[in-house]
């Protein structure tokens, strides 16, 4: 009898792990690296029998190894033009950092990973450590632990506006059929401001594999602009865990968008701490052939009068998969909380599956909430009345759904970032026939 796929995948990571794990860094550092390993050890790769990986294929994961932690810098590649027009701009290949930081505004700090622990090590070191790291359902998380000594500290001073980052995300090829796993901390103080671009894009098709943990202190009434494009190739394997702890009167806003790779998984957890914080999360997910994308959003009010809002929209063609998971909680004492929910899907082949479950939970009084799920296919009268206009079939519906995923897009509030993720979003449009 053949051992599951998490099983010996978990089997051969886990005698990977002694051999990769760094032996630079604080003595926490070290410690808690050893801790992680031992809990991935105990607890495995999550199965179908976990819930909130239920739907999620790991057998795309059985042909990468462990990540090299060698200290080899990545060679000089060709990369995808960068979206944004600013020159602040980060190149990760094969998850390692492959160019020089760029200079931000004075009061903006840019650190690889390991300098920005010693830099920063009192605010670092909690991050750190509160993330969760037992059982198969937190087994990323306790790889990415284990593993961490390549990624990126930001930091920016009480009231400045550091701009634009952009962090490009690619393989070369050369170190392929590799899972590896960068940290990103981004610490905004008082005031502060940054808009974040993460570009997930290769010009090669390659069989590797990406697992990022992003953690966001936000302090109060600062505001992070974080917009995530992924438009990898069919071969490759992106995973991300993005945890917002947010003070009073800060604001989270964040549109991701997903146009490739064979499986993509984001997990999106916001603790609203502070009064008067709020999160808006958006996201578009087109899929064709045999791609596979899942979102889990978990936003957590455990103040007074904040928002939040999860607007998602997917597009599923060929024999695609799209999972999307929004939970909010409002725990007792987070009076006033104001909390939208909304999923809608276009399926375009039979073939094609959703999995949506809006979750809605209410501990508080004077609350306003809704939440919904749609799963459907497209207006016919509305095809028709394209059509009537001089619009072919295939045309008409084209349109229609495009403008389906530019509700996302129109939420940014750079246009013409807008416009390039929009041309990707038209690139990557399934046709209706597809099967």
């Amino acid at each position: 009898m053949n051992t599951p796929v998490p099983a010996s995948l978990a089997a051969r990571w886990s005698n990977a792990l002694d051999a990769l794990q760094p032996a630079e860094g604080p003595a926490w550092l070290r410690a808690l690296r050893q801790t992680a390993a031992g809990h991935f050890r105990s607890g495995g790769l999550p199965h179908r029998k976990v819930e909130a990986w239920k739907y999620t294929p790991l057998k795309a994961l059985e042909p990468l190894a462990l990540g090299s932690a060698s200290n080899d810098q990545p060679q000089r590649m060709d990369l995808p033009s960068s979206l944004s027009d600013g020159e602040a701009v980060i190149d990760f290949v094969d998850g390692r950092l492959a160019n020089t930081l760029p200079v931000l505004p004075p009061g903006a700090t840019l650190l690889p990973l390991a300098a920005g622990i010693a830099r920063f090590d009192d605010r670092v070191k909690p991050l750190f450590e509160g993330v969760e790291l037992a059982g198969a359902t937190s087994a990323f998380n306790a790889l990415n632990t284990a593993c961490a000594d390549q990624g990126l500290v930001v930091h920016v001073a009480a009231g400045v506006d550091a701009g634009s980052l952009a962090i490009r995300w690619a393989f070369s090829g050369n170190h392929s059929e590799a899972m590896n796993h960068p940290r990103l901390v981004i610490l905004l103080d008082e005031g502060a401001r940054l808009n974040l671009l993460e570009q997930y894009q290769s010009v090669a098709d390659v069989t590797a594999g990406l697992n990022v943990l992003a953690q966001v202190e936000l302090g109060a009434g600062s505001r992070l602009r974080h917009t995530l494009v992924q438009a990898e190739s069919e071969q490759a394997v992106v995973l991300t865990s993005t945890r917002v702890h947010q003070s009073e009167d800060s604001h989270y806003s964040y549109q991701g968008f997903d146009l490739g790779a064979g499986l993509a998984r984001h997990e999106i957890t916001v603790l609203l701490t502070g009064t008067g914080a709020r999160a808006d999360l958006a996201g578009a997910f087109v899929l064709g052939g045999r791609r596979h994308a899942d979102h889990h959003v978990s936003v957590e009010h455990r103040a007074p009068a904040c928002r939040s809002e999860q607007f998602f929209r997917g597009v599923l063609g060929g024999r695609s998969r799209g999972v999307f998971n929004g939970r909010a909680l409002i725990q007792p004492g987070a009076d006033g909380s104001s909390v939208r929910q909304s999923n809608a899907n276009l399926l375009l082949s039979p073939l094609a599956e959703i999995d949506t479950k809006p979750e809605l939970e209410i501990y508080a009084d004077e609350v306003e909430a809704s939440h919904g799920a749609t799963v459907g296919q497209l207006d016919e009268t509305a095809v028709f009345y394209l059509r009537s206009r001089g619009l072919s079939g295939a045309d008409a519906r084209r349109l229609l759904t495009t403008a389906f995923c530019h509700a996302v897009s129109d939420r940014l509030e750079d246009r013409a970032l807008a416009d390039r993720i929009n041309s990707l979003l038209d690139a990557a449009m399934p046709a209706q026939e597809d099967a």
